[in-house]
């Protein structure tokens, strides 16, 4: 059978998953030919396996390409900063599972865009996609709001402990897609919000943490530990004054996405380098499960630029 070509990825869908769920539910081969074979616009797919299971794949994707072939929605939400990383999940792992389950895209502002607390969240797909989605994150938000009224009943008695860390640490105790934070927090039963615009007069960002005092101190001791370990990691002797105006930066990309940033040859991360005007050094022997970790130096404002250029440049693949 033949589809539009700008059909392809929607088939094959995030990492597999859509061509995978029609071979799974169908029992056929489903096969796309390379996109340079296209004729006129339109791709060959080829199936394989008993008549009636091709002709069920068939169903499948003809019904996909008529669905898609309908204007697609944008519906906008409104959620509460707090509630990002929930929705985002470790590594990202939740919103790729909602984007599979609803076949809608999301994408959720940076948290530097947030006004009033609260971020923007933008659903693209079908009225059905988009409403399964939104569907989802109200009820993740519904849950986490619970979980936190349960966990975490926080009053004007609560334990309220301050701390001031590197900029360039900032990035390390959220994680990425604020999987660490979380992580702290699911662990020690507390709050902790990185305040990055908040900052002492030696430019060292606030971290707070709120909650039962001994909880309180068990997080402290951890973001003081990412903080150190990191110093340790790199041998840094420098005044963490010096560091500051240097606009150094670690963050943590997945090992397996670093060819993206990298490229052939190197080609990538120069050109990176280049235009961001930053030096980018991929620490290939520091690695935590998945993730490798990256300095970037440079002027903040650039530094900045870059991690979020980073950022989405990885999160293509998803």
């Amino acid at each position: 059978m033949m589809i539009p070509l700008d059909m392809t990825r929607k088939l094959i869908g995030p990492q597999g998953s859509t061509i995978r769920d029609i071979q799974d539910r169908s029992g056929s081969q489903v096969d796309v030919a390379r996109r340079n074979t296209a004729v006129d616009g339109m791709i060959e797919v080829t199936l394989s396996g008993p008549q009636e299971c091709c002709e069920a794949a068939k169903e499948l994707i003809n019904s996909l390409v008529e669905e898609s072939s309908h204007p697609a929605e944008t519906v906008y939400m409104t959620i509460e900063e707090s509630m990002c990383g929930l929705i985002i999940g470790a590594r990202g792992s939740k919103i790729r599972s909602i984007q599979d389950n609803s076949g809608a895209s999301i994408r959720i502002d940076k948290r530097n865009e947030a006004r009033d607390g609260k971020v923007q969240v933008t659903i693209t797909g079908s009225a059905q996609q988009c409403g399964d989605a939104k569907d989802e994150i109200e009820l993740i938000i519904v849950e986490g709001g619970n979980k936190e009224s349960k966990t975490r009943s926080f009053d004007a008695g609560e334990h309220v402990v301050e701390i001031y860390v590197p900029e360039s640490k900032c990035g390390m105790i959220i994680g990425r897609g604020g999987s660490k934070i979380a992580e702290i927090q699911e662990r020690t039963n507390t709050r902790v919000d990185v305040n990055s615009r908040e900052r002492d007069e030696n430019g060292m960002c606030l971290v707070t943490i709120s909650g039962d005092a001994e909880c309180c101190k068990e997080a402290q001791e951890i973001v003081q530990g990412i903080v150190n370990e990191e110093d340790r990691d790199r041998g840094d002797r420098v005044d963490r004054d010096l560091q500051i105006e240097r606009g150094s930066m670690d963050i943590w990309v997945e090992t397996s996405s670093l060819g993206r940033i990298i490229g052939k040859g190197g080609a990538k991360i120069r050109e990176i380098e280049r235009i961001h005007r930053v030096k980018i050094d991929v620490k290939k022997d520091i690695q935590d499960d998945t993730e490798t970790k990256v300095i970037l130096i440079g002027a903040k404002e650039d530094v900045l630029s870059t991690r979020d250029y980073i950022y989405d440049l990885v999160d293509e693949e998803v």
